[in-house]
């Protein structure tokens, strides 16, 4: 679902028709914009979603929780200190709730919180340079917060899993919209686009040509950027289904599950580190 959405960011770009000669297609930038774009950023923005590409790390973050906290409930039936494995409630605001319910709020709280993030400090994204810090700031919180839940092994503290849980939530939906909001700065100070528009400058295209080139640039970045992507979601995605098919009846599957959690975390870290490079050589 994050690649789609994040993949239509992209292609809004470019929406209009090309073959409506009555339009034009709105061009990216006539004047530069910031420096040339260096292949080393370039590659550092397509490793960036490779590592950053919705499974692995977040998805067991979840699960980590969700099995912190059914440890940590008892049967309704029962009543506490009982053992259960599907229908367990827990202590919750005041009162009791099934793990299942509490996984729900959990999942309202970070939408709630990331639609006020996103209305207020969205538009920072295309201001100055703080769009940048601030997919940096929160590329290192969904970090943290994602390793910390490695910590938690006491059923007790299915409170701080949540609460961790819905911290790597909400940055990592911020990681996925400042991330977009680097594209269009991108793509329209590459090389090529650079030299579109010294040649439109000079009258030696049009600006019809300024345009469709312009379009297909854009288009090569995301459509790069999207394999990327798929590649690293392709690779998670094997990684844990190579480990967690044969050993589904292991009763230590729950610790390969922190395994995978580590994995995940590491190779998403070593796929990002480039991505800092921009921060630093701007």
């Amino acid at each position: 679902m994050e690649v789609i959405l994040l993949d239509q960011m992209h292609q809004d770009a470019d929406s209009e028709s090309l073959n409506a000669e009555d339009k034009d297609i709105p061009v990216l930038s006539e004047e530069p914009s910031g420096p040339v774009v260096s292949r080393l950023e370039l590659w550092s923005y397509y490793l960036y979603y490779n590592g950053n590409n919705g499974v692995g790390p977040m998805s067991y973050s979840l699960t980590l929780f969700q099995l912190l906290a059914t440890a940590a409930g008892y049967d309704p039936h029962l009543g506490p200190g009982s053992t259960c494995t599907t229908d367990c409630v827990i202590p919750f605001a005041g009162g009791t709730k099934s793990v299942t319910s509490v996984v729900l709020i959990a999942n309202g709280i970070a939408f709630g919180i990331m639609t006020i993030l996103f209305t207020s400090l969205g538009a920072l994204a295309d201001y100055r340079q703080y769009g940048r810090w601030i997919l940096l700031t929160m590329t290192l919180l969904c970090w943290a917060s994602q390793s910390s839940v490695l910590a938690l092994t006491d059923p007790s503290r299915w409170k701080a899993g949540m609460a961790l849980y819905i911290i790597g939530f909400v940055t990592y939906g911020a990681t996925l919209v400042f991330y977009a909001a680097q594209f269009p700065t991108l793509a329209s100070n590459t090389l090529h686009s650079r030299n579109l528009n010294e040649e439109f400058q000079s009258n030696k295209i049009t600006k019809w040509d300024l345009q469709i080139g312009q379009s297909l640039e854009r288009s090569r970045i995301s459509n790069i950027s999207t394999v990327h992507s798929n590649i690293g979601y392709l690779f998670v995605s094997l990684l844990n289904l190579s480990v967690l098919l044969p050993l589904a009846g292991n009763p230590h599957v729950n610790n390969y599950t922190i395994f995978l959690e580590f994995g995940g975390l590491y190779s998403k870290n070593r796929a990002q580190d480039l991505a800092y490079l921009q921060v630093t050589i701007r």
